[in-house]
């Protein structure tokens, strides 16, 4: 084909939950297409299980001021939504059906974790219900599978309707080998492949350890602390309450929270995004342990050299955030891997 074709693209992926990273790894993905010259909207399809348990968890508690800030905060995704192009909303199989594309793109989100409660098994993004002359994977992400687990015929089914297929971590890597012979790549995260500087809304805090994770237990909570008194820093918590902190601050849009990230002194997170806008930002971090993240962090840990940046039972905190990380040959590896990211992504859309 002409590679100068616009093609008509349509994104299947985690793109509206109330999360800082699944959006961001959306808009990135939607950017670099757009960016690339093609027509792009997002396939707005939800599972109904995932989005009834999805909202369950920021609506349904007893604190009042909690609940106000969730709501403020879904407000805040809503607008962002905004930015993005969108077919109709569906929970359908059969309605996304409808929607014609050149090319899908699933990903790039653990969309192929079918033993996750929140969603469990939904076909569609293992390629069925789609109506696209061709279907490719970007980053996409078994998340916590274990490789060695029988996989289901249908997944095995499924991934015979891919033309092309890459992942950004070892553990989906090797889960694929296992069920195809089709030539499976590693990529980046999509939040890599896009610069965000002109979308960052500038925070007005400064001096601070950043706080971006789920929960803390007593112990690592007592060391943060001791770690930003000395060091005469704030604690400030986003996203998600931290009664513990200095500040704790639930409705963050998911650009102002990029604008927390970049004025962060230290960044202290439990999630696989916290870890990768922590790289991004070339900042001193740790990354509390996490079972359900462990697959998702190993390849970018492994290529970037940071797989000691996750606190071990025998690590201080202090200790681990005091010590150097050499972004120089950290952001070489990046760039590098960036370009070769782009050149899946142009070479599956040239195959076309």
């Amino acid at each position: 084909m002409d590679i100068k074709k616009k093609l008509k693209i349509g994104i299947l992926t985690f793109h509206d939950g109330i999360n800082h990273g699944a959006y961001l790894q959306c808009y990135a993905l939607y950017k670099t297409l757009d960016n690339l010259g093609h027509n792009v909207e997002i396939i707005n399809y939800k599972n109904f299980h995932h989005w009834w348990k999805e909202y369950k968890c920021f609506l349904w508690t007893k604190n009042p001021v909690l609940l106000f800030a969730n709501i403020k905060k879904i407000l805040k995704f809503k607008k962002a939504q905004k930015k993005i192009p969108k077919t109709a909303f569906t929970f359908s199989h059969e309605r996304v059906k409808k929607e014609k594309f050149d090319v899908v793109v699933i990903g790039s989100d653990i969309i192929w974790n079918y033993e996750n409660p929140f969603f469990g098994f939904d076909p569609i993004y293992f390629g069925y219900f789609l109506n696209a002359k061709k279907i490719i994977s970007y980053a996409g992400s078994f998340g916590s599978v274990d490789c060695n687990n029988a996989i289901p015929y249908q997944i095995i089914k499924g991934f015979k309707k891919y033309s092309n297929i890459s992942v950004r971590d070892d553990n989906s890597l090797k889960i694929l080998k296992k069920i195809t012979y089709k030539p499976v790549k590693l990529v980046l995260d999509p939040t890599f492949l896009y610069d965000y500087t002109k979308e960052e809304k500038v925070c007005n805090y400064k001096d601070f350890v950043l706080i971006y994770g789920y929960q803390n237990n007593s112990e690592q909570i007592r060391q943060i602390k001791d770690f930003a008194k000395k060091k005469n820093l704030n604690t400030i918590a986003i996203a998600y309450n931290q009664p513990w902190c200095d500040y704790s601050i639930v409705a963050v849009s998911p650009f102002e929270w990029l604008g927390y990230f970049k004025k962060a002194k230290y960044v202290v997170t439990s999630t696989f995004h916290g870890t990768v806008f922590s790289i991004k930002y070339n900042k001193k971090f740790i990354t509390l342990p996490n079972i359900p993240i462990n697959n998702k962090l190993s390849y970018i840990l492994k290529i970037t050299g940071l797989k000691n940046r996750i606190l071990q039972k025998q690590n201080n905190i202090e200790n681990l955030l005091e010590s150097d990380i050499n972004y120089k040959i950290v952001n070489k590896i990046i760039s590098k891997n960036i370009f070769k990211s782009i050149q899946y992504l142009k070479e599956a859309l040239n195959d076309y």
